[in-house]
């Protein structure tokens, strides 16, 4: 093994082992081939790679722990770059809030967005909850393990995921890509708008609420996958949907059709003037 360039605070020039320090390592060979290398390669090699990833990994960011099962509100830019919210604890990013990198709500926690800005990604996390309502979410949204995610307004920069028996109901809001249910969860959309795909994977359930839907299929990957299916229609808050469903791993999507506004509108006219004949008849009778 050779490394022609290592640069880190340990060693600051080029280091180089010396041939007789070669180590070859044969894994998962049968018995009868023996490993010839001697204890001084060995934890040569060993430095070496300690060096090498304290080269590449970074420090540590900081990160502003909340943990005291109280409310805070942040309508400030946070110092620190992440944000932990933890055990029972609530947080309220509001507007003039920012927060540079992630914020996590993990164990039981909620965390309301109703404004300001995440720099990185959104955590819901055991069992915790997240509301988006507005602002900006730089980066990706996950509700994972057993957690809730609700979404009316705002914008998410990249993916919307729920995962492991999670919860995720999209109402409005526009995600830049994917829209996700995995494991086990389930997600229900009315409203918003996503840039990419939505895919339900691995005994999880995606139910889509709209009227005038239309599916033009795409290629099916085998029997139980279906890759590329383009839906058409409008959802049950007026937005026009044209996204590819993907489904798979006994994966499961529903579209939830609702009557359209003008069948509804028509519909109440009919019915007043039912009601409006039906009046007359009863005047008339009276007036005989």
């Amino acid at each position: 093994m050779q490394i022609r360039q290592l640069q880190s605070p340990l060693f600051p020039i080029p280091l180089r082992l010396r041939a007789k320090e070669h180590v070859l390592l044969k894994l998962f060979r049968p018995a009868c081939h023996i490993m010839q290398r001697s204890f001084q390669p060995v934890m040569t090699t060993i430095v070496l790679t300690a060096a090498m990833l304290l080269a590449v990994v970074p420090a540590s960011a900081d990160v502003l722990i909340l943990d005291d099962n109280g409310t805070h509100d942040l309508d400030y830019a946070v110092a620190q770059d992440d944000v932990d919210v933890q055990n029972s604890t609530t947080v309220n990013l509001l507007t003039g809030g920012s927060i540079g990198v992630d914020l996590y709500a993990t164990n039981n926690s909620t965390v309301t967005v109703s404004g300001g800005t995440i720099g990185g990604t959104l955590y819901a996390w055991n069992n915790s909850m997240v509301n988006v309502s507005g602002g900006t979410i730089g980066g990706t949204l996950y509700a994972w393990n057993n957690s809730m995610v609700n979404v009316s307004g705002g914008s998410i920069g990249e993916d919307l995921y729920a995962w492991n028996n999670s919860t995720v109901n999209v109402t409005g809001s526009s995600i830049g890509w994917d829209l996700f249910a995995w494991n086990d969860s389930t997600v229900t959309v009315t409203g918003g708008s996503i840039g990419g795909k939505l895919e339900a994977i691995n005994n999880s359930t995606l139910t889509i609420f709209g009227y005038g839907f239309n599916v033009g299929y795409g290629v099916y990957a085998d029997g139980s996958s279906l890759d590329g299916a383009t839906l058409t229609g409008t959802l049950a808050n007026g937005t026009p949907f044209n996204n590819d469903v993907h489904i798979s791993d006994s994966g499961t999507v529903t579209l939830a059709a609702l009557p359209e506004p003008s069948s509804i509108a028509m519909f109440g006219i009919g019915a007043l003037g039912l009601f409006g004949y039906g009046r007359r008849r009863r005047q008339t009778a009276v007036a005989a």
